[in-house]
């Protein structure tokens, strides 16, 4: 048995904790820092059916928090409570690493191991790199790299040098953005797309899922190097596309 401890602070050295969003919940969500666990486990989300399938005594990390807003009752029957039940039966501690994550790995990883572009640069959660060709051309590049068979995208420029990319939900960022042709990201809103046309902003929506399934591979590869052996648990994408 490992201290969860422990483990956090490994955690903290690989992502630091503080860098995480004055709004979000990264971090310890379910358990106490002098726990002991079996096994770890790694999956985009926290769902029913990995809990169910994990053993007792575990330690689940995932990149989105399943208690991200304060909780005013715990009701057993609803979302997020009815996970966490199971949770706390099992004896199975939740542990959430998000912005801090977004900041420190994900953005780069897609840019670099997916898209195999090695120049770029990293400002928070932006990731800025040049392409030589056009829209068309990226989004093909995107569509291979990421195995996806469809992409949402607005074409409000002829230009297409300057990329950005956020992973998640990023589309907010339009509005911070200069000397950007594109930015690729997920869950564009359609007031949103409205707001990049007007700047001129080419935008690409791979979608969220897509975008940041890759958390267990990236985490997985990284804890090896700390003496821990972790287990992927691939979370589903919540829409199909017919």
């Amino acid at each position: 048995m490992q201290k969860i401890n422990n483990l956090l602070d490994t955690l903290n050295t690989i992502s630091p904790f503080d860098l995480q969003e004055s709004w979000d919940n990264s971090g310890l969500i379910l358990g106490s820092r002098n726990d002991e666990f079996s096994n770890i486990y790694l999956s985009l989300e926290v769902d029913r059916n990995i809990l169910e399938s994990i053993p007792k005594d575990s330690v689940l990390i995932t990149h989105h928090p399943l208690i991200f807003y304060p909780l005013k009752q715990i009701d057993f029957e609803s979302y997020p409570s009815s996970l966490l039940k199971i949770a706390i039966q099992k004896n199975i501690k939740l542990i959430a690493m998000h912005t801090n994550f977004d900041k420190t790995h994900f953005g780069k990883y897609v840019v670099r191991k997916l898209l195999k572009i090695d120049s770029f640069n990293q400002d928070g959660f932006v990731v800025y790199f040049s392409w030589d060709s056009n829209l068309d051309s990226l989004c093909y590049k995107l569509k291979e790299s990421l195995k996806i068979q469809t992409l949402k995208i607005t074409k409000s420029s002829q230009n297409c040098k300057n990329i950005a990319l956020v992973t998640g939900s990023g589309a907010s960022f339009v509005r911070s953005l200069s000397n950007v042709d594109c930015l690729i990201t997920g869950d564009i809103k359609y007031h949103e797309a409205m707001e990049a046309m007007e700047r001129n902003i080419n935008l690409i929506d791979c979608g969220h899922y897509e975008l940041e399934c890759y958390f267990g591979e990236i985490l997985a590869d990284i804890l090896t190097n700390y003496g821990y052996k972790a287990i992927i648990f691939d979370s589903k994408n919540p829409f199909y596309f017919l």
